[in-house]
């Protein structure tokens, strides 16, 4: 059987194409009585707008991307999901494009998504929202465009976890516990979070009157097998760290992974914690303790912004706010892998 069509929808309303084309997208110079007519006949004929020619009509997708090069598939995964929330409240679609930051090519392959997907805008993740060939060939293109955790959230709309906050609360909970040999596994040093979180660290020691142990701090790349190398060092440290913090929680599953394949028990033997809270958490025995990133909430809002410019550029409203950053706290949730050595 045949699809119906916006000139079939058109005649059995008895109302021209164009009015159709007005009630579809929504547009609000339309009679309260002629838009449920047309909807009525939208609904008898079981019509149905075909994306690829409203795409092209309009030299638009409906899509945004989210370009990612980040190397934990935990945080990855629960950011695309608030994403997806508020994709689908909005009708639009989502690609998700993983690239390499450190890719010479990078703003010509992304130059290169733009004009095959006519894609509407971008949400960056760390650290390609702070390429600057990216950003500099976005904005000569007039794309629209959010940005996660970037070093400058002074310049352009952005979202950003206060890691330094929650890796300071964090550190300063195991001091509360008695720990003072603490080591702190390092993030990616291409983020600014590993920044972020170190600065935090240190912070927490020095309100506190005591010395950071230099030796027990290793670096990470964000990954579980980079959890695992990290803690093998650590491990044979003299004297033995009694907590290990580390920047993510894919870093503290590897932590676990091998300070129990040693034969040491967390938390007996050694205590540890990450920052996320992503679901691996609590797939794990003994349940990690971690600084909770609001990801859900922070894929969901940067969307809503996104979603909200693209609105606002087809309708010709000025942009307003495109210095704003909005700063979310993150929580601490305490599991079974922390305890008190008082």
């Amino acid at each position: 059987m045949k699809s119906a069509t916006i000139t079939d929808v058109a005649k059995h309303a008895g109302v021209s194409k164009k009015t159709v084309s007005r009630v579809i997208n929504q547009e609000a110079n339309v009679r309260a009585e002629t838009r449920n007519k047309v909807q009525v006949s939208i609904a008898a004929l079981g019509f149905k707008r075909n994306p690829l020619g409203m795409a092209l009509a309009k030299n638009r997708s409906f899509f945004i991307a989210l370009l990612s090069d980040n190397p934990s598939p935990g945080y990855l995964m629960k950011l695309q999901e608030g994403i997806l929330q508020s994709c689908t409240e909005e009708q639009m679609g989502l690609f998700v494009y993983d690239c390499s930051y450190r890719s010479q090519s990078l703003a010509k392959e992304i130059e290169m998504l733009i004009e095959n997907t006519l894609v509407d805008g971008f949400i960056l993740t760390p650290p390609l929202c702070d390429k600057v060939e990216l950003l500099e060939m976005l904005d000569a293109k007039n794309i629209n465009y959010i940005k996660i955790a970037p070093k400058d959230f002074q310049s352009g709309e952005s979202i950003v976890f206060n890691g330094t906050k929650g890796s300071y609360e964090m550190t300063k909970y195991l001091i509360t516990l008695g720990h003072k040999d603490i080591a702190f596994i390092l993030g990616h040093p291409d983020q600014e979070s590993a920044r972020r979180s170190e600065t935090g660290f240190r912070k927490a020691f020095k309100e506190a009157n005591l010395d950071v142990n230099e030796a027990l701090i290793v670096q990470g790349y964000y990954t579980y097998q980079s959890g695992i190398d990290a803690a093998s060092v650590l491990l044979n440290k003299t004297p033995r760290p009694t907590a290990i913090f580390s920047a993510n929680d894919e870093m503290a599953v590897g932590v676990l992974y091998q300070i129990q394949s040693q034969g040491l028990r967390v938390p007996d033997d050694i205590s540890i914690c990450g920052i996320d809270d992503i679901s691996i958490t609590t797939k794990v025995w003994p349940h990690i303790t971690t600084m909770r990133q609001p990801l859900l909430s922070i894929g969901y809002q940067a969307a809503s912004m996104l979603i909200k410019r693209l609105k606002n550029k087809k309708s010709g409203i000025p942009p307003m706010g495109e210095d704003e950053a909005r700063i979310v706290d993150g929580e601490l949730v305490i599991r079974d892998s922390t305890i008190s050595i008082k």
